[in-house]
Order: C-alpha cells, then structure tokens, then sequence
C-alpha cells in the first residue's frame, strides 16, 4: 500500500508541476504575442487566433484534465475530507466546465464558451468553500481559513479588477494565479 501512495503522491506532484508550467508558458506566449494588449481583452480572445489559438484551446483541456486529477487524488488521500462522493461531483463539474470552455472556442462557439468559462470562473472557488464547509468539522481550523480565504480571494479580487479594466483577461489570470497558488498548496500538504 505505501508503494501506491507514493506512485500516487508522484504522479500528483508531475502533473502539478507541468500544469503549472503549462499555464506559465501559455500565459507568457499569448500576452507576448498579443503585445501585452491585455487590459482590453478576454482572454478567451486568445483561442481565437489563426494560426496558434489552438495551443491555448488545447492548453485548456489538458489543465482541466489536470485539475480533475489534482483534486480528485486530494481528496481521495485526505483522511479528514468527509463526503467524497459530493466533492467528487462538484469538482467534476468544475474541470468539465473549463473542459468545454477549451473545446469550444469563443468565436465560433461565443454562447457555450462564455457560459462554460462563467460557470468555471464562479463554481472553482465555491467548489473550494464547499469543501471547506463540508469538512469544517473533520479538517484544522488553519486548513479551513486557508481554503476559506483562497476561495473568498478567489472571487472578491478578480471581480474587483474586472471594474478597473475594459477586458477580462486580468481578472481571468489572476483567478488562474489562485487556482495554481491552491493546486501547489494541497500538493505541498500532502508532502509535509
């Protein structure tokens, strides 16, 4: 059993790690290639580019692939997490909804996509809190604060910097930051 948990707590800790890198690389790609334009965009306007939106689209899914894993191995291997089968759902559901925001793109597809990208923006960090509140009980109260002020933070911040701008694409990397910030948070958990 100790030889699984360690193939599991690697494989956690790699894809982690090349999500993260994904999400750095693309983000520094697209807002070179957009000469840093992006206080007056979506960021979904990335996937719209001729010849390379494919890389940001596939970027999407291979993230929501990865966030999925992410969550359902944190979960699954934190003892003091109750009602596996709820967060299960609710965190399906949030990778499903970036899922669908990557295969389809904003120009061809502006209604599924915007809905999608609008259900992943607010159900992540309802998804943090909920599993939070769930496990109140089960769970540190230092570990409750932390998943209660990252998915708090995770709301109040990129809606306020979406009043300060034209485009969406701050607000959207800077929720993108905190989901990275909480995925590198619980694998750090799970190695200490």
């Amino acid at each position: 059993m100790k030889i699984k948990e360690e193939l599991i707590l690697k494989f956690r800790k790699l894809q982690t790690i090349i999500s993260v890198l994904l999400f750095f690389m693309v983000l520094i790609f697209f807002v070179n290639v957009t000469d840093f334009h992006i206080t007056e965009i979506q960021i979904s306007k990335w996937g719209t580019l001729n010849a390379i939106g494919w890389v940001f689209n596939i970027s999407l899914v291979v993230l929501s692939i990865s966030t999925f894993a992410n969550s359902f191995l944190y979960i699954k291997n934190n003892k003091r997490i109750l009602d596996k089968k709820k967060l299960y759902l609710i965190f399906g559901f949030v990778s499903f909804a970036l899922l669908v925001t990557g295969v389809f793109d904003v120009k061809s597809f502006y209604t599924i996509h915007n809905i999608s990208a609008f259900l992943y923006f607010f159900s992540y960090p309802l998804a943090i809190f909920l599993m939070a509140y769930i496990n109140r009980a089960n769970i540190s109260y230092r570990e409750w604060l932390f998943h209660l002020i990252t998915s708090i933070s995770m709301i109040i911040i990129p809606l306020f910097l979406m009043s300060q701008f034209n485009g969406m694409a701050i607000s959207e990397i800077v929720h993108s930051s905190f989901v990275v910030f909480w995925h590198l948070s619980i694998l750090n958990k799970r190695l200490n």
